[in-house]
């Protein structure tokens, strides 16, 4: 039974679709080339609309990962959708954007998260985030519609903690965002490569890590053969930054690495397959040498890549990492190459696989087995860093003149709660009795800031009971034991603020010179329309499209080459299948019966030795017997004396 419902072609003709199989793409083979060479010459694809026409959007293509987003978790910084610009630059103040309710939302499930999850992790920094005060009190903090504790302990785990998580995540996004676009600005390139392995229910998470790491050290870090140092050198790759990711799905846990490597030039299309076969090399014989499974390069069911991926955007959408691959389903949240690398806290697993917090909520929710996954999680994942950068990378950046947030994730952790106005200030005696060890009152008293300020944290402290003035105070009216910040705090604030400005004239800069650069060359053009540096572009242009077409060609014959063999491939395999299938029955049923006779087809007898041939004896002549040699006169052995000389040249002995 097949239905109509679902895509329709870039033509506007609907694609009927097998329920069971693998949705199809184009409505032709027809198509499907003429796709092909739209997208290599640059131009969009139309997609339908419901109605059955166009509209000139251009179809993304999705990374290797097995995880998606979805808007109700999502709680980074919102981006302007009317503009491709992020609405923060590198090392600006974070948070700058008021956020939605359902930004609100996924901030309480956090902390209520949290909450639950002291008891069932065994984490003793996960015990004292958010609960421990620093010095002599807490002081709520306001910034722009956004509340927060400043004074209070944060444990900086980027793995366990869902608040903590999210700060961190967040705005190391926002760093490799700004990077991105600092380094298309370069006129270099970026690619991304997913690197799985393969793995099994009785795999233990410690063990995969481990050989993950080892196979990393062994084929791409410090123990990296021949090579990889010599695709290095060719493909011109300058550094890369590396995130660790697992889910846990039927078959066990699922490590894999996404790295982004820098390129000092983009990466033609036609190397892509090239760069991807050699990584697939590189990795399998290093997961092979540290005792993992060796992996697969391409899936028999679609010939899509497995063990190793690569995704080259164009040019324009690589270095533009914020704008890269997918939106949300409404369109408000930006799902870039720097989300997939940093955004494991707000990804769901696909397919039946479960990111690390959704184990936790189950966990949360009673499951005894998601209680033993989460806490083995939590023993392995301590201590793996989530996101790594190449030795010499930053560096190179610094040099370039792009300034990094060089804080770690202790800081940002901390920076995040803290930073903002403060409305209140709670002592420690009265935070720990009547604050932090009562359930719900921290989130409430945050909600209280966020929509009355101090008028309404005020009104929620004296419901409690607490007295406004001598258990609560006004921010003016800190103590002095130790509460106000120290100089260290005042100066990282103030490089901060120093450093968030610089960056936003980068950012103008670039803007602005981009947008003079355009206008220059529109003048020129409308000017000089005939010049022959134009009319020589046109002409490469097309030669470059003719080149294009023969090409797209000749990979459309190998392409068809390569199905026809792989179907032979699938074919002989099934017979060899049957022909085992029918061996084995045979073997079941002499088992079943074991006195039915059995007729071997193969003689088990000794075989017989062959029979000499002897040689053919030859009869002398009958006048030639003599006891003496006629040629050299010397006497002859009774068995040459009827030839009546010796055998061979007897006058040179």
């Amino acid at each position: 039974m097949t239905t109509t419902r679902g895509p329709r072609c870039f033509c506007g003709t609907p694609i009927t679709h097998t329920p069971g199989k693998r949705p199809r793409v184009y409505c032709s083979e027809a198509c499907k080339k003429r796709a092909k060479r739209a997208i290599a010459r640059g131009e969009a694809l139309p997609t339908p609309d419901r109605s059955g026409g166009t509209s000139g959007t251009k179809k993304g293509r999705g990374l290797g990962t097995t995880a998606k987003t979805t808007d109700m978790q999502v709680s980074g910084p919102h981006l302007d959708v009317s503009t491709d610009n992020p609405a923060t630059f590198s090392g600006s103040t974070r948070g700058t954007v008021m956020e939605s309710d359902a930004d609100t939302t996924a901030r309480d499930i956090r902390f209520e998260m949290r909450e639950a999850l002291r008891a069932i992790s065994g984490l003793e920094r996960l015990e004292r985030c958010g609960i421990s005060v620093l010095a002599g009190g807490v002081t709520p903090t306001l910034r722009n519609g956004r509340a927060g504790y400043a004074g209070v302990v944060t444990c900086g785990s980027v793995h366990v903690c869902p608040c903590c998580a999210t700060s961190i995540r967040r705005v190391r996004q926002d760093e490799l965002d700004q990077v991105g676009q600092f380094w298309e600005c370069q006129s270099c390139g970026l690619v991304m490569m997913t690197l799985t392995m393969r793995h099994y229910d009785r795999d233990l998470l410690a063990d995969l890590e481990e050989k993950q790491r080892a196979a990393w050290k062994a084929g791409f870090g410090m123990n990296a053969g021949r090579q990889w140092r010599q695709a290095k050198k060719d493909f011109g790759i300058r550094g890369f930054v590396r995130a660790w990711e697992v889910t846990h799905g039927e078959n066990g846990w699922h490590c894999h690495y996404h790295v982004l490597l820098f390129l000092a030039r983009p990466l033609a299309a036609g190397r892509v397959e090239e760069l991807q076969h050699l990584v697939f090399e590189v990795w399998s014989e290093a997961l092979v040498k540290v005792g993992a499974r060796m992996p697969v390069e391409v899936s028999e069911k679609d010939g899509k890549p497995v063990g190793v991926k690569i995704d080259a955007p164009d040019r324009g959408e690589s270095g533009q990492m914020a704008r890269y691959l997918m939106k949300n389903q409404d369109g408000k949240t930006r799902w870039g190459v720097a989300a997939e690398l940093t955004r494991q806290d707000v990804k769901q697993g696909q397919g039946g696989h479960r990111t690390p917090f959704q184990i936790a909520r189950d966990a949360i929710a009673g499951d005894a087995r998601s209680v033993e996954l989460w806490r083995e999680f939590v023993v392995t994942a301590t201590g793996v860093r989530s996101l790594y950068w190449s030795n010499g990378l930053r560096k190179l950046l610094r040099e370039m003149g792009f300034e990094l947030d060089e804080r770690n994730d202790n800081e940002v952790a901390a920076d995040e709660a803290a930073d903002g106005k403060p409305i209140a200030c709670i002592p420690a005696a009265t935070w720990y009795r009547h604050i932090a060890r009562q359930k719900g009152r921290a989130l409430a008293l945050l909600k209280a800031a966020e929509k009355g300020g101090t008028r309404a944290v005020r009104a929620l402290i004296e419901s409690w009971g607490l007295i406004w003035g001598a258990d609560v105070t006004e921010p003016e009216k800190l103590p002095a034991d130790g509460t106000l910040p120290t100089a260290a705090e005042v100066l990282r604030r103030a490089a901060r603020m120093d450093l968030a400005a610089r960056a936003e004239v980068w950012r103008r800069g670039f803007a602005l010179a981009e947008g003079a650069v355009i206008k220059a060359r529109a003048e020129h053009f409308a000017a000089h329309p005939d010049a022959p540096e134009y009319t020589a572009r046109a002409d490469a242009m097309k030669q470059a499209a003719v080149d294009r077409d023969a090409q797209l060609d000749i990979e459309d014959q190998e392409h068809d080459e390569l199905a026809a063999a792989r179907a032979e491939f699938v074919r002989r395999r099934k017979l060899v299948a049957v022909a085992h299938a029918d061996e084995t029955t045979a073997a079941f049923d002499r088992l079943r019966n074991p006195d039915r006779p059995v007729t071997p087809k193969v003689s088990l007898r000794k075989r017989r030795k062959p029979t000499a041939v002897p040689a053919p004896r030859l009869t002398p002549p009958a006048d030639a017997a003599s006891e003496t040699c006629r040629r050299c006169g010397r006497a002859l052995a009774p068995a040459l004396q009827p030839y009546g000389q010796h055998v061979g040249d007897c006058t040179r002995n």
